[in-house]
């Protein structure tokens, strides 16, 4: 076999050939001995670089494994694959997340101090991906405006907010905002100093802080560490951006929710699944006796929009369909479909949602439509199962707009 690095300043190509029996081939004598135990030994040590590459929770890490920094890469809180997530890795090897920017967006201040203020916003931070802390105090990415030279201060620490206006006042502000990131923050700010006042709020579900801080003087900042936690993401789309491995699942938090986990299968299209039971009797739907021709489809996954919180009853992707009916180009049955063309007012078409095993209830509607058309539906198990019949000559009985679906 061939393994190779890509930084062969340091290493070279190595090539291994091996018997049926799995015996180096090499010449026989104690050196060519020690030659094959040092290429077996590099072997194993360049599988460990390429095979760290893959689980790496920090730059660290993939620097001292051999590869080239000062560049992006996808990292894994814990080593855990399932645990995604995007950092710069500097030449030093130190691990950085890259920050939302714009108007009001991860900045510090300290205002007034005997006429002079700073400000500064922040484009990355530093993250230790073991102690799980933000540095306040790393500016390599950070950007500053003004200065304090009367307290050698030039630049205000991350979620820093403060000023020297007047007692009890609290013009200084800053903002943390990790928004788009898998991340939350754990820590908490306190405001002290002479006649100091301010705050700071959290929202966003713990992934933004804003804060406010002065007095004569006084200030707002971080009690302690600027701890964070490994959240997750809303979406399978969000974890294919972040460089997340696919076609796994994953557990996701609904609108970055902490208290609404889901699990969920992430395609490689990005796109977000819910695994069904595939119980006898579960997700199905049918469409019966047009012209001699039936088709039922089987569904093990529905396709789920996590914003828009609807089912998408169309996507075939994970669907299995017996039959079909050719005169009308129907090949399946659509995701809580019920029909049939059997005779005026029959209903032998019957369709199943369950969304049991997962956390989620139906909310959409059914309807039966079409030319001598009955049926109806039926709803159970706290609203997680439905159960419809529908046809007629010809008659259907099937979702009204779109499958929405909630988190209770």
């Amino acid at each position: 076999m061939t393994i190779f690095n890509p930084d062969n300043s340091k290493r070279r190509y190595l090539s291994v050939s091996l018997l049926a029996g799995g015996v180096l081939l090499g010449a026989c004598g104690p050196s060519s001995v020690a030659q094959t135990q040092q290429e077996e030994d590099e072997v194993v040590d360049e599988v460990g670089i390429q095979a760290m590459a893959l689980t790496a929770n920090s730059c660290a890490n993939l620097k001292a494994a051999g590869q080239p920094m000062g560049r992006t890469y996808t990292l894994f809180a814990g080593g855990d694959t399932r645990k995604p997530f995007i950092a710069w890795c500097d030449t030093d090897g130190d691990t950085y997340l890259s920050l939302p920017t714009g108007s009001g967006r991860n900045f510090s201040q300290y205002l007034q101090v005997e006429g002079t203020s700073v400000t500064t916003t922040w484009s990355k931070v530093r993250l230790d991906p073991v102690a799980m802390t933000l540095d306040m105090n790393d500016i390599q990415f950070a950007t500053s405006t003004g200065s304090i030279p009367g307290w050698n201060k030039y630049y205000a620490a991350y979620g820093e907010a403060g000023d020297c206006v007047a007692p009890y006042s609290s013009t200084g502000k800053s903002n943390v905002d990790l928004r788009g990131l898998p991340f939350a923050v754990s820590a908490a700010w306190k405001t002290e100093g002479y006649a100091a006042a301010g705050g700071a709020t959290k929202s966003a579900n713990d992934q933004v802080v804003n804060a406010t801080g002065g007095g004569h003087c006084g200030v707002t900042s971080v009690n302690g560490a600027l701890t964070v936690r490994y959240v997750g993401f809303p979406s399978c789309a969000a974890v294919a951006a972040a460089g997340g491995t696919l076609n796994q699942d994953y557990t996701l938090y609904l609108n970055s929710d902490l208290t609404k986990p889901f699990t969920a299968y992430c395609h490689s299209s990005g796109n977000t699944y819910l695994s069904l039971s595939t119980a006898a009797g579960s997700n199905f739907s049918q469409y019966l006796e047009v012209e001699g021709t039936s088709v039922t489809t089987t569904w093990s996954k529905v396709r789920l929009d996590p914003v828009a919180m609807k089912l998408d009853i169309n996507d075939t992707r994970f669907a299995t369909s017996t039959g079909g009916i050719p005169s009308w180009n129907k090949y399946y049955a659509a995701f809580g479909e019920a029909g049939d063309c059997v005779a005026p007012y029959s209903s032998t078409g019957k369709s199943n949602v369950d969304l049991r095993g997962t956390p989620f209830v139906v909310t959409a509607a059914w309807a039966t439509t079409g030319y001598d058309a009955v049926g109806g539906y039926t709803r159970s198990f706290n609203d997680q199962v439905v159960n419809a019949t529908g046809g007629g000559h010809c008659g259907v009985t099937a979702v009204t707009g779109d499958m929405v679906v909630r988190y209770p």
